[in-house]
């Protein structure tokens, strides 16, 4: 429950809603309600409650609308929000009675989810056994581009063009095989306690990037232990990395911001794309929904799956600005219990 004056200023909220906001009472008394509203819908906000106020009455709030609550952290949840008028000796206040609708969402979720892998389940044999035999013709024509990538100085400009297009286009051929393989098959974890902080900056140096791309660290910690599947963890990263720089346009910059709780790490990825519209959100990790021309739409739905994995979460972050976050939390090494101390991979 939430209480708010005409002006939306918070004067009362319960426990409840401390707990499901993970504010204090303290924080959000007399901030304005639209902090708990994901910001993408604050203009929206402000505008209804104007004419809510000018014609006050019990109803729902947003009908026909889902409703999402914004917790201190950015994170988001779905909500049911009810109005109720209160009038007062200090004028008119608006009581908002809020419930939680994660579980009853989860619970849909499963169903739908449930229904579409019972239909992607042959399609995924058939596809599994399709990536194997693409494979090997695809390693043949690898190593012949990269052969020609080593003696590209003795080729024409044209020729040398094309030569970086094969390389590009195998790359990307290679992602949709291994999206595939990832996806219908349940390999055993390798976990190992590592430095992810160091991790990702070794990942990020290694990776090959065009002329027009830059990925940046911003480490806001010098080390932190995770224990985790590390390729595991490296594929979700390169999905999201690969992912950004498809959203974006030329020069493209890609921001990984690593910060940490204490108990967890969390790992921003951002890009600077047009962001992702109210429409997509809730189906952003569904199997083969994608919003790019290319690509099949796995990447997400196997990071996700790697995330749980790994006793984390991967989730996408309200945020104001242009682009998308994508958010990896992951449990400390100490709340996990890992024993093996594991180098990063030369």
């Amino acid at each position: 429950m939430v209480i708010v004056d005409r002006d939306g200023k918070i004067v009362m909220v319960n426990r409840q809603t401390e707990n499901w906001f993970r504010y204090d009472r303290d924080e959000l008394i007399t901030q304005s309600v639209e902090c708990l509203i994901p910001r993408r819908f604050h203009e929206r906000h402000v505008s209804d409650r104007d004419k809510f106020l000018k014609a006050p009455q019990a109803r729902p709030m947003g009908a026909g609308h889902d409703l999402f609550g914004r917790r201190k952290d950015g994170t988001e949840f779905p909500v049911d929000i009810s109005l109720h008028p209160m009038k007062t000796s200090e004028g008119m206040l608006v009581m908002a009675y809020i419930v939680d609708l994660t579980d009853r969402k989860r619970v849909e979720s499963e169903i739908r989810k449930r229904h579409s892998y019972e239909r992607l389940a042959l399609l995924g044999q058939l596809a599994g056994s399709v990536a194997h035999e693409i494979r090997n013709p695809l390693g043949v024509i690898r190593n012949a581009a990269y052969y020609l990538d080593m003696v590209k100085e003795t080729l024409d400009d044209d020729a040398q063009e094309s030569v970086e297009e094969i390389l590009e286009e195998i790359d990307r051929a290679n992602r949709i095989v291994s999206d595939l393989l990832d996806y219908t098959r349940d390999p055993p974890q390798q976990s190992a306690t590592f430095d992810i902080v160091q991790f990702i900056h070794k990942l990020v140096e290694e990776r090959r990037p065009t002329d027009d791309e830059l990925v940046l660290v911003q480490s806001r910690i010098e080390s932190f232990n995770v224990t985790a599947d590390a390729d595991q963890i490296a594929r979700i990263l390169e999905n999201l990395i690969v992912n950004g720089v498809q959203a974006s346009a030329d020069p493209i910059t890609i921001q990984i911001v690593i910060s940490s709780t204490g108990s967890h790490i969390m790992i921003d990825v951002q890009d600077e794309g047009e962001g992702v519209v109210e429409s997509q959100r809730l189906r952003i990790f569904e199997p083969l929904f994608t919003t790019k021309t290319k690509g099949i739409g796995l990447g997400l739905v196997i990071s996700k799956r790697y995330a749980e994995q790994n006793r984390g979460t991967l989730e996408l972050v309200d945020h104001t600005g242009a682009g998308a976050i994508f958010r990896l939390t992951l449990p400390s090494h100490e709340l996990v219990g890992g024993e093996v101390i594991m180098e990063p991979k030369e």
